[in-house]
């Protein structure tokens, strides 16, 4: 080679009459309906309801004798239901005895996926035998992801993706990047890995803290949209671990990646925490290039990583055909090849009986592009992040297992499939359906009373582990978001049956439970003085000294009442009131088989009284719960109010030209700089002074309320009560204030469709917010929490010339809000981090040849002066926002 630098191809590919090296993004037609009524894998038949003017047994055997009937039953007196694959409602209506034919109604179980995309592209998840476009398909030809989806869904989990970029602003990537705990966004390296402001991962291929890298990164954008995209967000589709954080460390750009920098994102991925890491990448080369790949390979290995990577789009035995990673021998390397929604090998896929482990989705997968807009992709490249996704999902249930340990549960779970015997290692592929069989934990949580006015909270919470005896104890911890960082509450009185245990720097309080014979529907009714804020409740029972399975977590909201207006409210109906057909949330369901544990009175944790005889203060009625469905708000799957449904471009776009590679070389796999250019619009609102449906518009001004200010009824997810001022200058700089109740921590805030204002400052209860220049116009704020939550004020702020900063320029004391920019230095005054995490350099040794001492605890205080303490515990609950215990919850396990 006379070039220093291996380049290896980014794996993706075509479907053209023979593999040719180019990759294929297809187009796709808006579904009419944003949620259909056949979720779930189901078993691919179709059932109507039929209106009968006779109840013989012989009209049900007159139904079943129709060719393609399955079965027939009657539902109630006049009613019969019956099941038919390829029956059309006509045919059975011309059965004697029928009157009327319909199609049976169906609605979504606790699990299924309810993003708009699903119903006709999302068999890779839940395969129901009509939703693969452009290709046969076999019900349950899939993943299984819904009932993986049971155990968990991946929060606390990181997955590096090593790739070309990243889309931060994409909807369906809202609430995913990783945070870098030990280091602020900026110019300065405060972790002291030599990497300034690598906050979210770092772009090795332009050497600066740009995950997104721009137009080039549409490949990794799409690998991280398979991994953990976001579900339920009424977006797009869902990721195989939609509650993962995504850690971007982009080696390449456009079709092609560095080896070299593969190896030191590899080794990156491993010292900054990450559970897997994906590589769609792969090509024939070796020398020192391969030595550096296996080194850092082998570097994951010995920090118990595994890497997935792509089998290669060549249709090219992996055994004698060599491609690296996917041919190399290390144990820690899981090699994916790619299948249909028919269960067979897709024609692009590499194959071989001892280098490829097993087969994941790979054909006409539903994917983010970095446009805003979604792509349905194909190649091995996308069915290596379903396995890089499964594998985070297993490390959650199984923390302390091993990388050869958790491979090993990996493969012997898959669902085995003939055509991919004497193809694969296992002879299968993958499948979630077992992922809970080898973890499930033997002690049940659930947790009610989860939202609080400021002064003494009182949350319950319910255990239940039948047939345990011995002597027992709990840790209760709390965890206080601050900067946009869930931190260790140390220092914090907690109170259990009359005694007051502080906690610890790790935010524990241990209190001893005492000698039971039996562990069943014990109820605990803890109480601490909490300020507004969000917080994390966490418990761990131990029995005999050892904890007793995982440990749960879930989130605690308090917030102070909305003041009451100043004047005599205005007549007529409030403004944002309950929608009709709005639903009271309810508690979830318990899986099959299992118990909900119950609170300390005997009732389940639904609402019912609170452990210990008291009742915490709640809302005022009519007032929603923090992070219930605020009334009003679209219906479940449906998109969030001011955002497109995403499109893509016309399917008569020209798909890229075969290209023949040279030789030796490897073979491209994305479109060239002359492959066809999305042009699907990026996502956001409507026009300025367009309403735009569904989205919440302000209230009417209270009496003694300034001209300049806009009341809101406690609307959205974020239970916004104001903004002011609502009419700003066009050259920008106006700080503008949002108050509510439920505030998220570091939001992003969009001006319109596309401009994005700059937070000044986010509590719990306030955001200021800096707004850029725009044309004079009447737009709608989108606020959307680092989760992927959102909430839309419709024709919110007005721009006009000539309006001037006005008093809003400074905060009500005259000093600038903040202080200071986001992510600037740590309150405190202390340094975050100060050494590089895993405690190695990319050499894998430590400079020096010693082990350093180990560091001091990062210590910051709060907004109320509580002593909270970095922990790497409850910094990776991030997400941990999108799960609603309003009424109640059984948590996430961590």
């Amino acid at each position: 080679m006379t070039s220093k630098k291996a380049l290896g191809i980014v794996l993706t590919s075509a479907v053209v009459a023979g593999y040719a090296g180019a990759a294929v993004w297809s187009a796709w037609a808006t579904p009419p309906v944003p949620v259909a009524t056949d979720f779930g894998a189901g078993d691919g038949l179709t059932r109507y309801v039929l209106t009968a003017d006779t109840q013989s047994a012989d009209l049900l055997g007159a139904l079943e004798d129709v060719p393609g009937v399955a079965s027939a039953q009657w539902v109630d007196t006049a009613r019969a239901l019956v099941a038919a694959d390829g029956v059309t409602a006509e045919r059975l209506a011309g059965v004697p005895g029928v009157t009327d034919v319909e199609l049976s109604t169906s609605a979504p179980l606790l699990g299924t996926v309810t993003d708009p995309f699903f119903p006709q592209y999302g068999w890779n998840l839940e395969n129901t035998g009509r939703n693969a476009t452009g290709q046969a398909a076999v019900a349950d030809a899939d993943v299984d992801a819904t009932t993986g989806w049971d155990t968990g869904t991946g929060i606390g989990r990181v997955v590096a993706v090593v790739d070309s970029g990243f889309d931060s602003d994409h909807p369906e990537l809202a609430g995913s990047l990783w945070t870098n705990p030990d280091e602020s966004c900026g110019t300065t390296d405060t972790d002291g890995n030599g990497l300034a402001g690598d906050c979210h991962g770092w772009n090795f291929y332009a050497n600066n803290a740009d995950i997104d890298n721009g137009s080039l990164g549409s490949h990794g954008t799409s690998v991280s949209g398979v991994v953990g995209a976001r579900a339920d967000n009424g977006q797009g589709s869902a990721g195989v671990a939609p509650g993962v954080s995504i850690m971007p460390l982009v080696a390449g750009g456009g079709s092609t990646v560095d080896i070299y920098l593969c190896a030191r994102a590899i080794r990156y991925a491993v010292d900054h925490g990450a559970d897997v890491v994906n590589a769609s990448w792969g090509g024939a080369f070796g020398g020192h290039a391969l030595e550096t790949l296996r080194s850092a390979i082998a570097y994951a290995d010995a920090h118990g990583v595994l890497v997935v990577a792509a089998a290669g789009n060549d249709g090219g035995n992996r055994d004698t055909n060599i491609v690296y990673p996917a041919s190399l021998p290390e144990p820690n390397v899981v090699t994916v090849g790619s299948s249909t929604a028919a269960d067979t090998i897709a024609g692009h896929s590499g194959y071989g009986a001892a280098s490829v482990d097993l087969f994941a989705p790979g054909t006409r997968v539903p994917a983010p592009w970095n446009d805003g807009g979604m792509r349905l992709v194909d190649g091995t490249s996308f069915a290596a992040p379903h396995v890089a996704a499964a594998v985070a999902l297993y490390r959650a249930v199984r923390p302390t297992a091993t990388a050869a340990e958790l491979k090993a549960a990996l493969l012997a779970d898959v669902d085995p499939v003939p055509a991919f015997v004497g193809r694969s290692v296992t002879g299968g592929r993958l499948t979630l359906s077992r992922l809970g069989d080898g973890g499930s934990d033997p002690v049940q949580y659930a947790f009610s009373s989860m939202t609080s006015r400021p002064g003494t909270v009182r949350p319950a919470i319910g255990l239940s582990t039948p047939g345990s005896s011995g002597q027992f104890s709990v840790d209760i911890g709390l965890g206080m978001e601050s900067g946009g960082e869930i931190w260790a509450l140390a220092d914090k009185a907690v109170t259990l049956d009359g005694v007051t245990v502080p906690t610890n720097d790790e935010g524990d309080a241990r209190f001893d439970l005492g000698s039971r014979t039996d562990f069943r529907g014990i109820g605990l009714a803890p109480s601490v003085d909490l300020g507004d804020g969000r917080y994390v409740l966490t418990v761990q029972l131990h029995r005999d000294g050892e904890p007793m399975g995982r440990m749960h977590a879930a989130p605690l909201l308090v917030s102070s009442p909305r003041p009451a207006p100043t004047g005599p409210a205005p007549a007529g109906p409030t403004p944002g009131g309950t929608t009709p057909g709005s639903t009271t949330p309810t508690a979830p369901a318990p899986r099959p088989g299992t118990t909900t544990p119950t609170i300390p009175d005997g009732s389940t944790p639904d609402g019912g009284s609170t452990p210990g005889g008291s009742t915490p203060t709640s809302p005022a009625p009519g007032t929603p719960a923090p992070g219930s469905p605020t009334p009003g708000a679209p219906a479940p799957g449906s998109p969030e109010p001011g955002t497109p449904t995403p499109t893509a471009p016309a399917p008569t776009t020209p798909a890229p030209a075969p290209v023949t590679p040279a030789p030796g070389t490897p073979v491209p796999g994305t479109p060239g700089p002359d492959g066809p250019t999305p042009d699907a619009p990026a996502p956001g609102g409507t026009d300025p002074g367009t309403p735009d449906p569904g989205t919440t518009g302000p209230a009417p001004s209270t009496p003694g309320t300034p001209p300049s200010s806009t009341t809101y009824p406690e609307v959205g997810a974020f239970r916004i009560t104001s903004l002011s001022p609502n009419r700003v200058d066009t050259a920008g700089g106006t700080l503008v204030t949002v108050t509510g109740r439920a505030l998220p921590a570091d939001p992003t805030v969009r001006i319109g469709a596309s401009a994005t204002a700059t937070v000044v400052r986010s509590t719990v209860t306030e955001l200021v917010v800096r707004v850029p220049a725009r044309t004079a116009g009447t737009y709608d704020v989108t606020i959307t929490a680092r989760d992927g939550r959102a909430s839309v004020l419709s024709n919110a702020l007005t721009y006009a010339d000539a309006v001037g900063p006005g008093p809003e320029g400074t905060t009500p004391d005259g000093s600038t809000p903040g202080g200071s920019t986001p992510g600037g230095s740590t309150p405190g005054g202390s340094t975050p981090g100060g050494s590089t995490p895993g405690g190695s350099t990319p050499g894998g040794s430590t400079p020096g040849g010693s082990t350093p001492p180990a560091a001091a605890p990062v210590v910051r205080s709060g907004p109320g002066g509580e002593r909270l303490v970095r922990s790497d515990r409850f910094s990776r609950l991030g997400s941990i926002w999108s799960l609603n215990c309003s009424a109640s919850c059984t948590g996430v396990a961590i």
